[in-house]
């Protein structure tokens, strides 16, 4: 049983930030760390980003860009990757990344994915003034399996809580330097989440409690996203 986990989100090659990030989770006795994937397409070095993440034991998913960098598509985007640049070692680790990983905690089951699921393009969104809601027929189905109680997830780069009836949600961001670049610490004996920002350099920014808040930002399932919700967030 995990009581202690240690959450990378999107990487998008920052190896300084990685490393950073790794060496503190592994100075709070994390019981394990994990990664939402997209290894590639950013300013830094991949191939030492995927050496961290082996180094570190991270359990670590696949995402949408580490999908299409082995696929050969969408190479047009700015600091794209091309499949060539990164050692064959590499490029074999991204090859063997699952899209899910299935981990046992103090507090349940855990599912750890980019997207939702299998499905890295998905995103989540309840719906606020700024950015309406962005619902996912596949999260209702396993949200209605009662299988597991905590996913965690990436793509959407806001580290975020979402609380369903039956399952938490936590997005887990992303160490890309344009958009809040940090990390986050679960802490299941706590009952809390723990974010944490890079810049200028690793200091705490915000905890928050796993228990769903006694108001009507708690859904039933994403069919239940009614536009008006205040994000909780684990940034400044």
């Amino acid at each position: 049983m995990l009581h202690k986990i240690g959450i990378i989100g999107d990487v998008h090659a920052q190896h300084r930030y990685l490393e950073t990030a790794l060496h503190y989770l592994v100075e709070q006795n994390v019981d394990t760390i994990v990664c939402t994937g997209d290894l590639v397409d950013g300013e830094g070095d991949v191939n030492a980003c995927i050496r961290l993440l082996q180094a570190f034991n991270v359990h670590t998913v696949r995402g949408n860009h580490d999908r299409w960098i082995l696929q050969h598509k969408v190479r047009h985007l700015p600091n794209a990757h091309l499949l060539e640049q990164l050692d064959p070692e590499s490029a074999e680790y991204l090859a063997s990344l699952p899209n899910q990983v299935h981990l046992n905690t103090n507090a349940g089951p855990l599912m750890l994915c980019h997207g939702v699921g299998d499905h890295d393009l998905q995103k989540i969104w309840p719906g606020t003034d700024a950015l309406p809601a962005k619902r996912s027929k596949d999260l209702d189905h396993i949200i209605a399996q009662g299988k597991y109680t905590l996913m965690i997830n990436g793509h959407v780069h806001y580290r975020t809580l979402i609380h369903f009836h039956a399952l938490t949600l936590l997005n887990a961001g992303t160490l890309r330097g344009d958009h809040h670049p940090g990390f986050a610490l679960l802490d299941l004996v706590q009952n809390c989440v723990h974010g944490y920002e890079l810049e200028p350099a690793v200091h705490p920014v915000k905890t928050l409690s796993l228990a769903p808040p006694n108001n009507k930002h708690v859904f039933r399932d994403t069919q239940h996203f009614d536009d008006t919700w205040e994000p909780v967030t684990l940034y400044a």
